[in-house]
């Protein structure tokens, strides 16, 4: 551990909301701002009172109803317009009405956006910026300035950068942050310019990276191995075209890989928890390849890596991944050898030690039915299905005849179709056939299926298929090609998630196994006995 602390500042709400597909509304921003003070940051920036009026309203409700244990507030906004006073202008007056503690100030550090973008001259911007900085610290506020296309300004004309800087100095603002705005820069130049920054100005360095690289994360962390003691980002790397830096990965590799103290709480290993919490809000699926939190960030699936994670799991992880509050996991495929059986077996709760013939069986039916078009890396329930079937433990909970399909449609009407299916099956000692109607085939035989079960196993209905996925295997072949579903599966109780994988000649066939296959897990999961 150094003694070296870096205040971390979020902008989820505000630029990371400007991603494609995102719409915050103001409660979304009422239940992310608790996730964010609980993950530890030190200032969530609110958004842009007076110019938003979603914003404006958010604050308001924030003053009242919102109590945050480390984090404060921040409201971003520009400089007083050219040819005004900054006590005049009413976009200055919405960042005071807002009563946030902090305001960040967005402001022009490129002479050409300045000359080009506000049409203003060179030293009006600059009398800008410090008039505004230092009306704002007058009412009793902190100012952090956000030095807009900083790098590519510093590029081409770094004495006017630095002069900017400096009027936000003189203004008295509390942090300079180097936005790195067009998210152009790679790590060895964001290291250069901001070493040659703090050498010559006083206040302190703050970095704030885009993404359009691909090297945000390592922008960040090149900033701060510079000098600056300020960090920028979004949970989930959230923000207009490519993102912003990745917050989380940003403050993990700070503590984790440099000792830093980041995080006012230990809000670390609550960060995998958190960054699905606020994936669930924003309504935008979670990235399983995230760094640290991803489902996948710590899943192995060769068998090679299996055999010697069974020895020593650090042998092939570059950090516990309770640290950030994720979990390894093992996948199963066809490059699984006995370990990753094994290993796989004990996460599901099940003892396979020198069980050596059972694992064998395991091993090569896995083989086979990946070579068939299965696949069990995104389908642990049907993973556990088919080895309790192994095991000899699979529960009976009803007994198929026959189910069929049939969907009508009229020619060059394609909103009259209809689609019907009837299933026939034994349970709890009768005999149920039942009728199913759907917006199409699949949808259709879910129901007569659930229709069947329910007065059986009323546990159904709480169970949600919540995702469909489907795959044309060997596309070569045409209609005739192999086709793969995947479906997934939610507890509307509990929120309990699983996936269950089917394949057949047809989707339809396909989709049968996987909704079998996932009403029986979730039976399974729910202790419910066959009746």
């Amino acid at each position: 551990m150094t003694d070296l602390t870096v205040e971390v500042y979020d902008t989820t709400l505000r630029d990371g909301a400007q991603q494609e597909g995102m719409n915050l509304s103001v409660a979304d921003k009422m239940a992310i701002a608790p996730l964010l003070d609980e993950l530890g940051v030190g200032v969530i920036e609110g958004g842009w009172p007076g110019a938003v009026p979603k914003d404006t309203e958010f604050f308001a409700l924030a003053a009242k109803e919102l109590t945050f244990r480390n984090a404060q507030l921040a409201a971003f906004g520009m400089t007083r317009k050219a040819g005004s006073t900054a006590a005049a202008d009413p976009q200055v007056r919405a960042l005071l009405d807002s009563e946030a503690p902090i305001i960040t100030l967005v402001c022009k550090s490129d002479i050409r956006h300045a000359e080009r973008a506000l049409r203003v001259e060179a030293d009006e911007n600059l009398r800008m910026i410090e008039e505004t900085v230092a009306f704002l610290v007058g009412e009793g506020r902190r100012v952090i300035m956000d030095a807009e296309h900083f790098f590519d300004g510093y590029e081409f004309d770094a004495d006017y950068s630095l002069r900017a800087l400096q009027a936000g100095v003189s203004g008295g603002a509390s942090t300079l942050c180097l936005c790195d705005t067009n998210g152009g820069m790679l790590p060895d130049d964001v290291a250069r310019i901001v070493a040659q920054v703090a050498a010559q100005v006083s206040a302190p360095l703050g970095m704030h990276a885009h993404n359009d690289s691909g090297c945000a994360v390592a922008n960040s962390m090149a900033a701060v191995a510079a000098g600056a003691t300020h960090v920028q980002g979004c949970v989930n790397g959230y923000g207009e075209r490519t993102g912003n830096a990745d917050l989380i990965a940003i403050v993990a590799n700070l503590e984790l890989k440099r000792g830093v103290s980041a995080l006012k709480a230990d809000g670390l290993a609550e960060s995998t928890r958190i960054s699905h919490a606020v994936a669930e809000i924003t309504n935008i699926a979670p990235f399983a390849r995230q760094p640290y939190v991803g489902a996948s960030a710590f899943a192995h699936k060769a068998g090679l890596h299996a055999s010697a994670i069974r020895v020593d799991p650090d042998l092939y992880q570059h950090l516990d991944p309770a640290l950030v509050g994720n979990d390894m996991r093992m996948l199963v495929s066809e490059m699984a050898g006995r370990a990753s059986i094994e290993l796989k077996g004990k996460e599901l709760g099940f003892d396979l030690a020198g069980q050596n013939e059972l694992l064998g069986r395991v091993t090569e039916r896995v083989k086979h039915a990946e070579a068939a078009g299965y696949t069990f890396d995104a389908a642990d329930a049907s993973f556990e299905l088919l080895l309790r079937s192994e095991l000899g433990e699979s529960p009976a909970y009803w007994d198929v005849e026959t189910w069929r399909v049939r969907v009508s449609s009229k020619p060059g009407d394609p909103t009259d179709a209809d689609a019907e299916a009837i299933v026939k099956l034994r349970t709890n000692g009768s005999r149920y056939v039942t009728v199913g109607e759907g917006n199409g085939p699949v949808n259709a035989l879910d129901h007569a299926l659930r229709t069947a079960l329910t007065g059986a196993y009323p546990e159904i209905e709480d169970f949600e298929l919540t995702d469909f996925k489907v795959r044309i295997m060997e596309a070569s072949h045409g209609t005739d090609a192999t086709t793969r579903v995947l479906i997934t599966t939610v507890h509307r109780e509990t929120g309990e998630t699983w996936r269950t994988v089917g394949v057949g000649p047809n989707i339809i066939e396909a989709s049968w196994e996987a909704l079998a296959d996932s009403l029986v897990y979730g039976l399974l999961k729910a202790d419910v006995a066959p009746r």
